[in-house]
C-alpha cells in the first residue's frame, strides 16, 4: 500500500511560468499537492527553451513541471478570467509570478479572489517585490544575482563578475515561496484564515548571502571572490594534483592536524602562518601552493 503524501488534498492553482514560480509549485507537487498549471494559449515560455528536447518537448520544461495538471486559459479574456475565478474558489493556494499589478488589473488579485474565499493562500513571486521603488520592473535571475552581490563574490580574485552556474536566485525564490505557502497553510489549519505571500528574486538571493553579509557588517569590508575556497575556514577548496583536481574540506583544527599527518607534512602544522584557522585564512593561497 502506497503511503499518503504529506500534502495530499492540498490544491494549488498555478499560473506561474519559467523557473521561480514553477519550482515553488513543483516542490509542493512532489509532496503530494494537486497542482493545476494554467498556461497561456502559446504555452509557458520555457516550453521553447532548449535544446535538449524530448519528443518535441523541452527537457527543462518537463523537469520543472512534473506531477502537474495542465489547463490552457487566456487570462486576457473575460471567459478565461471567469474560468480562473471559478477554479480559484475551489483550491487552497493560488500562485502567480507576473509583474506586480498585472493580476489586479485582470481582476484576479489577492483581494479579488479572497473576498469570497478568505481561506485562500495567495502567493506572488516577482523580481523585486510587490512594493518598493523597483516593484514595477521585470526581474531575471541574472539581475538578482548581480544586485544581491552574489556575482561579485563568485569567481576568482581580479576576475570579471561570475554568475553562479545554476539559477540560484530563481531557485531560492521558489524555495522561500514554498516555505511561505507551508507556513501559511499551518496558520490556516490553526485559524481558518488564509494569507498573502510576497517573495522576490532579489530578496531571496540576498537572504542566501549569510556569511558574506556577516563579513561585511562585521568587518566593514566588501567580501571578495575566493574561487572554490571557503570564506571562513581553510584549507577547504579544490586542490590541483598530478592527475586532476580533488576537494579538501577541513572544517576544524583536529581535521587539519590529521590531514598534515596523513600527507606527512608536519611542517605545515608547525608553521606559524598555518598554526590555526584565522592564520590559515590569511595565508590560504600560500597554503594551497604548499599542499599542491
Amino acid at each position: 500500500m502506497t503511503p499518503a503524501m504529506p500534502l495530499e488534498g492540498l490544491r494549488v492553482l498555478d499560473c506561474t511560468q519559467v523557473m521561480a514560480g514553477p519550482y515553488a509549485t513543483l516542490l509542493l507537487a512532489d509532496m503530494g499537492a494537486e497542482v493545476i498549471k494554467i498556461e497561456k494559449p502559446s504555452g509557458d515560455d520555457s516550453r521553447k527553451m532548449g535544446p535538449p528536447f524530448i519528443n518535441g518537448e523541452s527537457a527543462a520544461f518537463l523537469g520543472i513541471n512534473r506531477n502537474k495538471k495542465s489547463v490552457v486559459l487566456n487570462l486576457k479574456s473575460k471567459l478565461g478570467q471567469n474560468a480562473f475565478k471559478k477554479i480559484a474558489q475551489e483550491v487552497d493556494v493560488v500562485a502567480e509570478n507576473f509583474k506586480p499589478g498585472v493580476m489586479k488589473k485582470l481582476g484576479l488579485g489577492a483581494d479579488d479572489l479572497r473576498a469570497n474565499h478568505p481561506e485562500l493562500i495567495y502567493l506572488s513571486i516577482s523580481g523585486f517585490g510587490q512594493t518598493g521603488p523597483y516593484n514595477d520592473r521585470p526581474g531575471y535571475d541574472l539581475l538578482a544575482q548581480g544586485m544581491s552581490g552574489i556575482m561579485s563574490t563568485t569567481g576568482y580574485p581580479d576576475s570579471p563578475p561570475v554568475k553562479v552556474s545554476i539559477p540560484i536566485a530563481d531557485l531560492s525564490a521558489g524555495m522561500y515561496a514554498a516555505y511561505g505557502v507551508l507556513s501559511a497553510y499551518i496558520h490556516r489549519l490553526k485559524t481558518g484564515e488564509g494569507q498573502v505571500i510576497d517573495t522576490s528574486l532579489l530578496e531571496s538571493a540576498i537572504a542566501l548571502t549569510v556569511w558574506e553579509s556577516a563579513e561585511y557588517w562585521g568587518s566593514n569590508s566588501v567580501p571578495e571572490p575566493k574561487g572554490s575556497a571557503h570564506r571562513l575556514v581553510a584549507p577547504y577548496q579544490a586542490i590541483a594534483s598530478l592527475d586532476g583536481f580533488f576537494n579538501i574540506g577541513i572544517a576544524n583544527q583536529t581535521n587539519y592536524e590529521r590531514f598534515c599527518s596523513a600527507i606527512n607534512r608536519q611542517d605545515l602544522l608547525e608553521n606559524p602562518d598555518y598554526i590555526d584557522n584565522p592564520s590559515r585564512l590569511i595565508h590560504y593561497q600560500k597554503l594551497t601552493t604548499q599542499i599542491e
